[in-house]
């Protein structure tokens, strides 16, 4: 009796799971992370092979919302949790002493927390912060770390890719940056960035009409607004519904973020040079 030879779709499957087990049998690790930023990565470094929540989250006006004690209860004692530093894990509510398996990435992270939003959005600093998540996913997955190793390479390598196509279209690009934690990503884009110091912006807050005299005049010089979820809250309504004002967005938690970005930098370019209809044009 002639033994059939295994056919290639066999041999694929047979790859497949000895590359990627969890993903094979659902059995994904289960991460827990204290903060967006810290999920947007987990999530990209271990791909298929882990299922990522979040303890905080942004809302919908992108501000950072902190756990409720219902979440925080519902972790298993054995969660595996990922904090940037010991002051990131006061600030999400939960222990240290009481989760064995909580890791700290930082000891502690060498940026100030007033600033820490701002820094995780930086494009320079997130491969560093994504080489110390795949260290951790590797102590707990050994069998993976091929696999994580090739996921930072990509990481990184479209991280770069995302930059170098907002350098191609926003380098010298005027904008006015109001926002709260998005200046690095326009700083790496090129632009030319012209930032209100923080007593402007807290004297705005309180004097809206004076305000509105300042957005008028970047207006009329064809200089673009720039606000985000750290915006101060009073201007960022004000801002609301404005011709030249782009809000850059804070990601979803499971989209493929160096993706997210290329569309946010492509987002603004058109913003910036696409001119608003003349009105009475096009008209018979």
């Amino acid at each position: 009796m002639t033994r059939r030879k295994p056919g290639l779709s066999s041999c694929l499957m047979l790859f497949f799971l000895l590359a990627c087990p969890h993903a094979a049998w659902g059995t994904g690790l289960a991460v827990t992370v204290t903060q967006p930023w810290l999920a947007l990565i987990t999530t990209f470094i271990g791909g298929s092979n882990v299922e990522v929540s979040s303890l905080q989250e942004w809302n919908g006006e992108g501000e950072l919302v902190r756990p409720s004690a219902k979440v925080l209860k519902s972790l298993p004692p054995d969660a595996h949790i990922i904090a940037l530093d010991a002051g990131d894990v006061k600030t999400a509510g939960i222990k240290e002493g009481e989760w064995p398996n909580l890791r700290c990435l930082y000891a502690p992270f060498p940026i100030a927390a007033s600033s820490l939003d701002a820094s995780l959005s930086d494009p320079s600093v997130l491969p560093f912060v994504a080489q110390r998540i795949l260290t951790v996913l590797s102590s707990w997955d050994a069998a993976n770390y091929p696999y994580y190793q090739r996921r930072l390479a990509e990481f990184q390598a479209r991280l770069s890719s995302s930059v170098l196509a907002g350098q191609q279209v926003l380098r010298g690009m005027a904008v006015c940056d109001l926002s709260g934690a998005s200046g690095a990503l326009l700083q790496a884009a090129g632009c030319r960035i012209e930032r209100p110091s923080a007593e402007q912006l807290a004297g705005w807050a309180k004097n809206l009409a004076a305000f509105r005299e300042f957005l008028e005049t970047k207006r009329a010089a064809g200089v673009m607004v720039v606000a985000d979820g750290g915006t101060p809250r009073v201007l960022r309504r004000a801002l609301t519904g404005l011709t030249g004002v782009f809000f850059l967005q804070r990601p979803p938690l499971n989209r493929d973020y160096p993706a997210f970005l290329h569309e946010q930098y492509i987002s603004l370019w058109q913003k910036i040079t696409v001119k608003p209809p003349v009105k009475g044009k096009g008209k018979s």
